[in-house]
């Protein structure tokens, strides 16, 4: 098995790292007309609208019938039309709790036989269990064995989802290394990138301080992003990722590029949607729910941190996360 290469670099700058603000094009927004907001400034710009035809309505016509009938006319069609706008976001706000909490449900109830086929495998596994398996059987027990926690993983996604969308995430935070907690998921997930034959360098500061973060969230983090690397680089390439962590003032950022497909810029607004997977890594035929960019996404900013990427096609992408050291009243 290779070693990883580890050494520690002081950064001469980061003024070339890009930053959130710099990428739009990057980043996932929501558009101003999916946003309940624009219900508020269509309805303002409606009654305004029909405040100057009412002036110009009195303006030609001195007949007080007239003027009356117009105002009259227009505050019904204001009133049914904003009538029909609040219930139709009354709908879809019904419809957007009912299905959060159908995925909660679903996935709370999947956990329990999941857990069950995951312990019997688990149990059946075992030397002495094996002595009247044959080979075959052997190997269907791990066909069993990783189609169950691939489904477990899935249920875990979907359960964060429903908790993110609820805004429920839990966060416990905790004195953390981020330098020795990247080092132990790279070094766990390693043979991944042996089987493919990629180099995995990792760098960082020398005076990285801990962070107060949630380890079990912040390991998720970086295992996605390093599953990820090693995925979307194209096995017959070999190729490398490189890990950096370093301080930028009050600030931990942690890069990971790898030199694989990249992402195409029609996708790459994409990027952080549920559910989405570019077009160029579904060709390779890999594993994925779409769900891991998001969550992680969502986990750092639960954090109070940010994330981004910058990413050509066909010669690699580099995602990274900010993390600020200092939060939730911990001090150095």
């Amino acid at each position: 098995m290779k070693k990883m290469e580890k050494e520690t670099i002081k950064p001469e700058s980061s003024e070339g790292l890009p930053s959130p603000e710099r990428l739009p094009a990057e980043v996932e927004k929501t558009k101003f007309w999916e946003n309940p907001s624009f219900l508020f400034v269509a309805m303002g710009v409606l009654t305004m609208t029909a405040m100057i035809g009412t002036y110009f309505v009195a303006q030609k016509y001195n007949d007080p019938i007239i003027v009356i009938g117009s105002v009259s006319l227009v505050a019904g069609i204001t009133i049914l039309i904003g009538g029909m706008a609040i219930k139709a976001m009354e709908q879809l706000s019904a419809a957007n709790r009912m299905k959060t909490e159908f995925v909660s449900i679903a996935s709370h109830q999947l956990r329990t036989p999941l857990s069950i086929i995951k312990w019997y495998v688990e149990f059946l596994a075992q030397k002495n269990k094996q002595a009247n398996l044959t080979p075959e059987q052997i190997n269907y027990l791990k066909i069993i064995s990783d189609s169950n926690q691939r489904m477990i993983r899935l249920v875990n996604d979907l359960l964060d989802i429903s908790r993110i969308e609820g805004k429920r995430i839990q966060i416990h935070p905790e004195k953390v290394s981020l330098v020795e907690l990247s080092k132990n998921i790279i070094q766990e997930n390693q043979p991944l990138a042996d089987k493919k034959n990629i180099k995995v360098s990792i760098k960082s500061d020398d005076n990285i301080p801990l962070l107060f973060v949630d380890p079990k969230r912040i390991s998720m983090v970086v295992e996605n992003l390093f599953s990820n690397a090693v995925k979307y680089i194209k096995e017959e390439n070999g190729g490398t990722i490189s890990v950096e962590i370093f301080r930028e003032d009050s600030k931990i950022i942690f890069s990971i590029a790898d030199n694989g497909v990249g992402i195409p810029d029609k996708d790459k607004k994409k990027i952080f949607k549920k559910f989405f997977r570019a077009e160029n890594t579904m060709k390779l035929q890999t594993s994925g729910t779409g769900l891991g960019l998001f969550i992680a996404k969502a986990i750092i900013e639960s954090h109070k941190g940010t994330m981004w990427f910058v990413s050509k096609e066909g010669e690699g992408t580099t995602f990274y996360f900010k993390l600020p050291i200092k939060s939730r009243g911990f001090e150095e």
